[in-house]
């Protein structure tokens, strides 16, 4: 019965100490840091300033954070065209970014 527990114990502590937790990345072209992203649902944030009283457009996969203005096109068409957090960042690695896993 004590064997039973701890099989038990080691199969469903992981799953509790992961949840909650959110992979970060940072997305890099050549040496320069383009874009942040989390593994979660939320805002996709612009170098550009929002106008007046908007708010940042929601995504339903990924939070993320513009860091060049002039790779967030790119960066932009990417992301439309994946349909999950690993799958851009495929795509991204792909197209001649690095990613790394904060």
């Amino acid at each position: 019965m004590r064997t039973l527990a701890l099989i038990l114990a080691l199969l469903v502590v992981p799953t509790i100490v992961g949840a909650g937790e959110n992979d970060v990345y940072m997305v890099y072209k050549e040496n320069r840091a383009v874009l942040r992203v989390i593994d979660r649902p939320g805002p996709l944030t612009s170098t550009a300033l929002p106008a007046a009283g908007a708010r940042a457009a929601r995504h339903p996969f990924l939070t993320a954070s513009a860091l060049a203005p002039d790779e967030e096109h790119g960066l932009r068409q990417i992301l439309d065209a994946s349909n999950s957090t690993a799958e851009f960042l495929a795509k991204l690695r792909t197209a001649g970014y690095r990613v790394r896993r904060e």
